[in-house]
């Protein structure tokens, strides 16, 4: 494949998270990265002037394919990486990195002196493999030290830990300061809280460490969530608060976080998830009569009315579509009115759809399959109002936040239905309404915001 061809598949490529591997002509992996979107990673190869006498240089020359496995996280894409490396051992991963071993991440139990008792305390380190002792818990062997510190730099920002000698912990332990680690909120600082309460709190983080190393994050974070209800239930707010704080930071390292194995066996996993729950969600909206492959989601943001806005999110073929999102300034309501600005926003979107289609113009959004708004029946009711307006056929779902209730209208009747998280079908939905409330927030305190300053 020639380098123009090559720049062509690269723009091909989707704006996502994954891993990506070049080929040389006889189809052996020659390069393994990753990358937050793909086709703006992959792209930079094959855009911009290369010094000829680079190592880079050198690796575009022996590129004849390209190949992609997307993945649902950055982090994923990071793990998939090392995974891919350490099986394929690809030529100019190791001419490029110019490590001399592959490298493990390291679960050490080390005695140290706090208030004058030796406690066992584990750190968290990385070794190469002459280094990893007896009674160590490894995970890897990773390909290189950046990936390694990558993967611990990402999981450090929420699952805190100490990496110090036991003489340095000592003298901190003296000086009643943390470390530069303990100051910037990345190591739990037990040289300085030393109670036996923060000592099993810090223990019970390294072992959340072993699980999201040996892939059990998913069952962690239902722990996690099943700890904080049992908290709010009997009124201790202030631990079902530390455990919604870390549920919401644990989003940072994973999104359903899958063992990379799962990738590597089947390369189409995302694709796959993504045709499930456009098919689960025919499934459990009754108003639907076939796979919704356009679904778009609105929600209205505002304070008593005052620099109100919409917004229309899009899932296209089950998958979160952004550049496909819309805003949309409120422009007729002075005051609150849920009905009111839910019909001004549909009826907006949708009078467009009519209207270039009247005029030939080639600017559609696309008609949607199914229409999702954020809220219950008056948000329902007004988009089935632009819906006999408009004499428009289009299914409606609204999303009421408590207990994640689906609503919708048969005939002239309001129905409302309650469906099991785990199904992929209602994670797309509750996906797309979040997405809509935090891009509505985002326009609201834009606008807020330059109204202040005037």
């Amino acid at each position: 494949m020639n380098f123009t061809n090559l720049k062509e598949k690269a723009s091909t490529l989707p704006q996502a998270p994954g891993s990506y591997v070049f080929k040389d002509e006889k189809g052996k992996i020659i390069y393994v990265g990753k990358a937050k979107n793909l086709r703006s990673r992959v792209g930079s190869y094959f855009n911009v002037k290369l010094d000829v006498s680079s190592k880079t240089a050198a690796l575009v020359r022996q590129i004849n394919d390209i190949e992609f496995i997307e993945v649902d996280s950055e982090f994923e894409a990071l793990i998939l990486e090392a995974e891919l490396i350490k099986k394929y051992k690809p030529k100019y991963n190791i001419i490029l990195k110019d490590d001399k071993s592959y490298i493990y991440i390291v679960i050490r139990d080390e005695k140290v002196l706090i208030s004058g008792k030796l406690v066992c305390l584990p750190k968290v380190i990385t070794a190469r493999k002459t280094e990893i002792k007896d009674k160590d818990i490894f995970f890897g062997p990773y390909p290189s030290s950046s990936v390694t510190k990558n993967i611990l730099g990402t999981i450090r920002k929420v699952f805190k830990y100490r990496d110090c000698s036991p003489s340095k912990f000592s003298r901190y332990e003296k000086l009643e300061s943390p470390c530069l680690f303990g100051h910037i909120n990345l190591c739990s600082k037990p040289c300085v809280l030393r109670s036996n309460e923060d000592i099993k709190e810090y223990k019970s983080s390294i072992k959340n460490i072993k699980k999201v190393l040996s892939g059990e994050a998913v069952k962690m974070m239902f722990k996690m969530k099943k700890e904080m209800k049992k908290y709010s239930k009997v009124m201790e707010y202030e631990k079902a608060a530390l455990y919604r704080d870390l549920l919401s930071k644990f989003s940072y390292v994973q999104n359903t976080f899958r063992d990379a194995a799962e990738y590597i066996d089947n390369p189409y996993l995302v694709e796959d998830i993504n045709k499930k729950s456009m098919e689960e969600v025919a499934g459990i909206v009754p108003v639907l009569n076939d796979i919704p492959k356009r679904i778009e989601c609105f929600d209205i943001s505002n304070i008593s009315g005052k620099e109100a806005v919409g917004s229309m999110v899009v899932s296209t073929n089950g998958k979160i579509d952004k550049k496909e999102y819309k805003r949309f300034k409120i422009k007729f309501k002075e005051k609150s009115d849920d009905f009111g600005m839910m019909y001004e926003v549909l009826f907006r979107r949708l009078s467009r759809e009519i209207t270039n289609k009247k005029s030939n113009k080639s600017q559609s959004w696309g008609v949607p399959s199914l229409i999702v708004v954020d809220g219950g029946k008056p948000q329902v009711s007004a988009a089935h109002q632009v819906m006999q307006d408009l004499q428009l056929s289009v299914p409606v779902v609204g999303l009421a936040k408590r207990y994640e209730t689906l609503v919708f209208k048969q005939g002239n009747d309001f129905d409302e239905k309650v469906i099991d998280k785990s199904n992929l079908g209602m994670k797309l939905l509750i996906n797309l309404r979040n997405e809509s409330h935090r891009f509505a927030q985002k326009y609201h305190h834009l606008l807020r915001q330059k109204s202040l300053r005037v």
